[in-house]
């Protein structure tokens, strides 16, 4: 009995371990196929994740070759625009080049066309004013205003010479009106040229010969006076040699103050020879004086050996005192320059007289001379 209770406990044990077994085999069984469940569903999230990232790189790669694709494609379109662009711009070069060549061209083509007309047009004004000139040399004056009316009616570069020298065929025709009115164009038209102070000259002229002379005082440019007082020293010297005189006397310009001298020079007056050699003997201008003494010595005249000699002993100018040396040794008188080289104290000037001396044949030269030897 007891081992029948013995054996039924120890089978009930049995069977209670073996559940106990079983259940805790079940339980784990059950744990590990959870646990396995678990990683798996881990391992696929981590794939998919790992595929989708390998799939946007794959795009982006994608994206990428297709981008580079485009840009070469870009690249290349590029080279092809730049390449025509270039074959254009030497095209139109060439163009350029072409037309700048045939422009050239045409302008050296219409340059020489206007020099040989500008080269006619001056040959025709030459002949014309050749024409003039001839024509004034045989005093056909009517001849002479066509020719200079026709060269001035070209305005070329002799029109202010053509329009004087008409002027001046008028005058001699007695056409005073037009003669005024071509000197009057002259100074409207040409107020800078080299013919105008001949045209002033001229249209003073004129009016005296209208009877309405102009008169020296009422003249304000000094050159227009000077020219006025030419004009009335032919008529009037009386009244004209005082302004002259005063001219030459007061704060005129240099070049108007020998203006005025050699308009002095051109009369016949015993009192412009007396200016004259007052000028010589007393201007503190030594070019005046010098430009006097060449009027004098031009003049002549009995009494220049004793002028030459009063002008050296009051000049203190060199150029005034040797040109009275050369003037003396031109007119071979030995005895003035004898005495003058006695009272000169200037060893240079001195030599200088006795330069002049030793070539004149003139016994008192060589008396002179054989002085100075024995001394």
């Amino acid at each position: 009995m007891k081992t029948t209770n013995c054996i039924a406990l120890t089978l009930t044990a049995l069977v209670l371990i073996g559940s106990a077994a079983f259940a805790q085999s079940t339980t784990a069984t059950t744990t590990s196929t959870q646990t396995t469940s678990t990683q798996t569903a881990e391992q696929r999230e981590a794939a998919r994740q790992e595929a989708a990232r390998l799939d946007a790189a794959k795009k982006a790669l994608a994206a990428q070759q297709a981008a580079s694709e485009q840009a070469a494609k870009n690249l290349e379109q590029a080279k092809t625009q730049i390449d025509q662009a270039q074959k254009q711009v030497e095209v139109a070069q060439k163009l350029a080049q072409k037309k700048a060549q045939m422009q050239a061209q045409q302008d050296v083509t219409k340059e020489v066309a206007e020099v040989q007309d500008a080269l006619k047009h001056a040959q025709r004004e030459l002949e014309l004013y050749g024409k003039g000139t001839t024509a004034l040399d045989q005093a056909r004056y009517e001849k002479a205003l066509q020719a200079f009316a026709e060269a001035a009616a070209m305005k070329g570069s002799r029109a202010d010479g053509a329009l004087y020298w008409k002027a001046f065929a008028e005058y001699k025709q007695a056409a005073m009106q037009a003669a005024l009115e071509s000197l009057k164009e002259i100074q409207k038209n040409f107020p800078d040229s080299r013919w105008l102070e001949q045209a002033l000259a001229l249209e003073l002229e004129v009016k005296g010969a209208l009877g309405t002379p102009v008169s020296p005082a009422a003249t304000p440019d000094e050159e227009l006076k000077l020219l006025a007082l030419n004009g009335l020293l032919r008529t009037d010297s009386e009244q004209a040699l005082p302004m002259i005189e005063k001219m030459i006397n007061g704060q005129q310009p240099l070049h108007l103050k020998k203006r005025a001298l050699f308009v002095l020079s051109q009369s016949k007056s015993p009192r412009a020879r007396e200016i004259l050699t007052s000028v010589a003997k007393s201007s503190p201008d030594p070019d005046l004086q010098l430009e006097a003494l060449q009027y004098l010595q031009m003049l002549g005249g009995a009494g220049d050996t004793k002028l030459l000699s009063d002008i050296y002993s009051t000049s203190k100018d060199p150029d005034v005192k040797a040109r009275v040396i050369n003037a003396l040794f031109a007119q071979a008188d030995a005895r003035a320059l004898v005495d003058i080289a006695r009272k000169e104290t200037d060893p240079a000037m001195r030599k200088r007289i006795v330069e002049r001396l030793s070539m004149m044949k003139s016994k008192d030269a060589t008396d002179y001379l054989m002085e100075l030897i024995n001394k």
